[in-house]
């Protein structure tokens, strides 16, 4: 064993000794007789040391032997242990290689930065063995060469490792997945609208910069792509040429919204879906599913779908209205067409329904009712935030039947149709079970699609730039072919629900909105009335105030912990995020409360500038740009409030322009 190599691995030792020799050398200067005493201690410490040294590593080697002895190898074949096929080498618990075979030389080559023969410096072997124990195969990378590593463990905490260089295989895997299809369809949203509001030749110039710019990003990112018709594309390209789109944001959707094409009453934004499989023909399957969830959730998004999985990107802007009367009109024939052949009809919106899920619901009892036909709507009183207009519509001429899931059970028939309200996510139905009964149902929303969203509905009317169900089932009765007449208390409801969603005319307004709003009041809402559902009592308005008192300021972002507890809970957490958008400064709000056992709910609010949405389904909820939720299980109010400033982060980080 060299002197060198034994100073290399007992440093601290070997310091200890030279600082000894150099006192006791120091100690012959002033007298003789102690400093050779001293000497010559030194010299037997060091004696004894280096030859227990040398037998600590006579056992290591015996223990090499016995291991041979423990395969029952012969004296003859123990040769074979060298010779072994594969690198392989022995090390103790703490990572010192003691043995290894002819082989592990190439390996260690590939170590270089191997220090004091420890394998642990090169390879992070804590993170794969655990003491005494078997351990799955991990890989590890050397300089050049790739390894797959087949640990066993020996007595003592020792551990045999056998290497596979495995380097090529590694490569091919990478090469491969890098080079999976991956397919592209890209929509320009609002082209159709934009071609009526403008002259041919500007709209044709307009059509032609946005193609330039769509065809040079496709060429920047090595993309083979064709163009379907105007503002539709198709392209195809490979795995590492999406990475390089997802690590860029998808610049393409910054440019084109950023380009101001035609009138300023129009927002020219794109939307695109991405499949990404193993075979071509299941990328553009999913890519279509893409597409339509990027739509779904209003536009100017990109939505990749992998497997059963979907990423987002973009969605950062409100956009502006989007929507046509045409398909109003069309659906609200099919609902009336719908309503006629089914022999009675169940209206059900969210959990905790609030003014826009019942107020709409009282709309489609109106419609159902216009055809001749009988229509409840399924509600849990003990659990709304609509309890005052509930109670309205149930009083007066027309009043709405409002009953139970388990009422709503015994009304049902093969012929009934079921009509989903300000929602089309499966998690939040008044009563999920109702959806796996087989019946016909329909599916009315304004939000953006989310992933878990209904599927297989009969029909669907999903507008995520109407401001609220309520705007929408509002057009259905003036468009339905059977001429529904609203009672005073109904229009009154669907106005609630405007008001609501829109704070008041402030938010997501469109020129339908007060379309919509000009009808109702033409029916005899009182905006008196509807003002009165609003009001809160003194103990609430307390709450709200606390709340608000409470909140803490991250950015312009503000954030509240409530102890609100019990039905209201919501309610009032909600209203106090709306005040907190009142402070100057304040782009999104947050108030997080209890919600049922061990469970916490996220009451998010914006003034259109940030996309709460996209916050919240961070968090795993969603919602509406400027209004959405989320709850969360098994956390402390703390570490909610610390989890939302880390994804706000997120948010923000991955937003060119988080002002959208």
């Amino acid at each position: 064993m060299k002197i060198l190599n034994i100073i290399k691995r007992n440093p601290f030792t070997f310091i200890i000794i030279t600082i000894a020799l150099i006192v006791s050398l120091l100690t012959v200067m002033y007298s003789v007789p102690v400093g050779l005493t001293e000497v010559g201690c030194v010299c037997f410490v060091v004696f004894v040391s280096f030859h227990w040294y040398l037998k600590d590593q006579k056992r290591k080697v015996e223990q090499v032997r016995s291991l041979t002895d423990m395969l029952r190898l012969s004296d003859a074949d123990k040769d074979v242990v060298g010779a072994f096929p594969l690198p392989a080498a022995l090390i103790e618990s703490d990572g010192e290689l003691v043995w290894f075979n002819a082989l592990f030389e190439s390996v260690l080559q590939d170590f270089s930065g191997m220090e004091n023969n420890n394998l642990r410096t090169v390879i992070p072997l804590h993170t794969y063995l655990a003491d005494g124990n078997d351990a799955v195969s991990f890989e590890v990378n050397g300089d050049k060469g790739k390894y797959t590593v087949y640990p066993a463990a020996l007595k003592d905490g020792a551990y045999a490792l056998y290497f596979v260089d495995d380097t090529l295989l590694k490569d091919v895997r990478t090469k491969y997945l890098l080079t999976r299809p991956v397919v592209l369809l890209i929509n320009v949203d609002s082209l159709e609208q934009a071609e009526d509001l403008m002259p041919h030749e500007d709209y044709y110039a307009m059509n032609s910069d946005i193609d330039r710019i769509i065809s040079k990003w496709f060429v920047e990112n090595k993309c083979i792509f064709r163009k379907f018709t105007d503002g539709r594309f198709f392209a195809v390209t490979e795995s590492k040429n999406l990475d390089d789109m997802i690590a860029n944001r998808f610049s393409v959707i910054d440019k084109v919204r950023n380009g101001h094409f035609g009138p300023s009453e129009t927002e020219i934004t794109l939307s695109i879906g991405v499949g990404h499989a193993d075979e071509v023909d299941l990328c553009e399957d999913d890519a279509r599913e893409a597409l339509d969830m990027a739509r779904g959730r209003g536009g100017d998004q990109v939505a990749i779908k992998t497997g059963d999985n979907y990423e987002f990107f973009g969605g950062i802007s409100g956009g502006k209205e989007k929507r046509g009367k045409i398909k109003s009109r069309a659906f609200a024939g099919a609902l009336a067409e719908y309503i006629q052949n089914s022999s009675n009809v169940l209206v059900m919106g969210h959990s905790f329904s609030d003014f826009d899920c019942i107020g709409a619901a009282g709309g489609l009892v109106a419609i159902a009712r216009s055809v001749g036909k009988n229509a409840h709507v399924i509600v849990k009183k003990e659990k709304t935030m609509a309890l005052p207009l509930i109670h309205m519509l149930e009083s007066g001429s027309g009043a709405i039947s409002f009953i139970t899931p388990e009422k709503a059970l015994s009304e049902i028939n093969d012929n009934t149709l079921l009509i989903i309200v300000d929602t089309m996510r499966v998690k939040i139905v008044e009563e999920p079970r109702f959806l796996n009964l087989g019946l016909k149902t329909v599916v009315i929303d304004h939000h953006r699609m989310a992933v878990d969203h209904i599927e297989g509905s009969t029909y669907e009317l999903l507008e995520p730039h109407a401001s609220s169900a309520c705007e929408m089932v509002t057009e259905l009765v003036q468009y339905s072919p059977s001429k529904p007449k609203l009672t005073q208390n109904q229009a009154q409801g669907l106005l609630a629900g405007i008001m609501l969603d829109t704070k008041d005319f402030t938010l997501r307004v469109g020129s339908r909105t007060f379309d919509a709003a000009s009808y109702l009041r033409s029916c005899k809402a009182d905006t008196v009335a509807v003002r009165k559902l609003f009001a809160g009592s003194v103990d609430e308005n307390i709450k709200i105030n606390e709340i608000v008192n409470n909140a803490h300021f991250y950015d312009r972002y503000a954030i509240s912990i409530s102890e609100v507890k019990g039905e209201a809970a919501r309610l009032i957490c909600s209203k106090a995020a709306d005040e907190l958008l009142t402070i100057s400064n304040v782009d999104a709000s947050f108030v997080i409360s209890p919600f049922g056992d061990n469970m916490l709910n996220i009451s998010a609010r914006s003034l259109e500038r940030i996309n709460v949405q996209l916050i919240m389904e961070k968090l795993g909820g969603g919602g509406h740009h400027s209004m959405a939720a989320a709850q969360l299980s098994g956390v402390t109010p703390e570490e909610a409030f610390a989890l939302l400033k880390e994804k706000i982060d997120e948010y923000l980080s991955n937003t060119t322009d988080a002002g959208g």
